[in-house]
């Protein structure tokens, strides 16, 4: 069973909106709590309603995730012309993957990648 990370939202209803973008589009949305689903990931976030609103500051968030995919390559072509924040090249890392970033409204440094083939 994969583990699904739960990330920062100040607007869960911003949150849905931006992740709905990229293919997210099978949620579920409670007061304090949103599920977003894309045919290869699921996503958790917290924050943003109820009664006890999350602090976060978007420029120093030092969340993360990281979404392993079969083609890394094809998501990022279909979200390069999104406009994503710091939305990065794709390249091959010394580590193994080939992988590109981007940024949502929160200051989340979502990963996105792929397990290269030996040579």
């Amino acid at each position: 069973m994969p583990a699904i990370p739960i990330l920062p939202s100040r607007n869960l209803d911003r949150t849905a909106a931006f992740y709905r973008r990229l293919g997210f589009d099978r949620q579920r949305r409670y007061p304090d709590y949103l599920v977003a689903l894309h045919a290869e990931f699921e996503l958790h976030f917290a924050g943003g309603g109820g009664d006890a609103p999350i602090l976060l500051d978007p420029a120093a968030s030092t969340a993360a995730c990281y979404l392993r995919t079969e083609d890394a390559d094809a998501l990022h072509r279909a979200w390069q012309p999104l406009d994503l924040p710091r939305f990065s090249i794709i390249q091959d890392r010394p580590w193994g993957l080939r992988e590109f970033h981007f940024i949502d409204p929160d200051g989340t440094l979502v990963r996105v990648g792929h397990v290269l083939q030996p040579a």
